[in-house]
């Protein structure tokens, strides 16, 4: 289990600070509350911001944007580790199931299913 969390340079996406988003945005990006991001359960449902590097049809890199849902598997100390509940439309490389490694400043959602 190699718990780190994603690289754009080396893995071709990485999360998005929700909490930095949260910050330049306070009225119209809302994120739950710190304690209830800190406090996540197995099994619990979250959404990630993912930044994924494609190519486009003019053979250059472009950054893709997607918020993409997460099932929380385990934690350990402050990473928390979860499985990627859907696939992204940008493209075929990321599919559900792929292991996530995340921090709680990076959950802009949980669901309440």
């Amino acid at each position: 289990m190699d718990a780190k969390l994603a690289d754009i340079e080396t893995d071709g996406w990485e999360l998005d600070d929700g909490e930095a988003r949260h910050n330049e945005h306070p009225e119209t990006f809302w994120i739950p509350h710190i304690e209830v991001r800190n406090n996540l359960q197995p099994e619990q449902i979250v959404k990630l911001i993912f930044r994924i590097v494609t190519i486009d049809n003019s053979n250059e890199e472009e950054v893709n944007v997607e918020r993409m849902w997460v099932i929380v598997k385990g934690r350990i100390g402050g990473l928390y580790r979860g499985q990627l509940d859907n696939d992204p439309y940008c493209t075929d490389d990321i599919k559900a199931g792929m292991e996530v490694w995340f921090l709680s400043k990076h959950v802009i959602d949980i669901s309440d299913e």
